[in-house]
């Protein structure tokens, strides 16, 4: 299997422990974050994860099903880098 990089942007709510949960869920199962950059939207309430991550295909799915099933997770992308 040929590992990738993949950027995910990830639109969360504003709510303290949301980077700590997303960072937790991905780390938790070995994968490692290669870059992660978080900034306020214009709406305060949201906030805005872009994070690369070197993974197979398989890996990916798997990450974006479960961030998908995150509480404070609005929205989820993914593409190859």
């Amino acid at each position: 299997m040929n590992e990738e990089v993949y950027r995910f942007n990830c639109y969360v709510e504003n709510k303290p422990g949301v980077l700590a949960r997303i960072v937790g869920l991905i780390s938790g199962r070995g994968y490692n974050i290669q870059t992660l950059n978080v900034g306020p939207t214009e709406d305060g309430t949201v906030s805005r994860m872009k994070i690369d991550i070197l993974g197979t295909a398989r890996v990916i799915a798997q990450i974006t099903s479960q961030l998908q099933n995150q509480v404070n997770v609005i929205e989820v992308t993914c593409r190859k880098l």
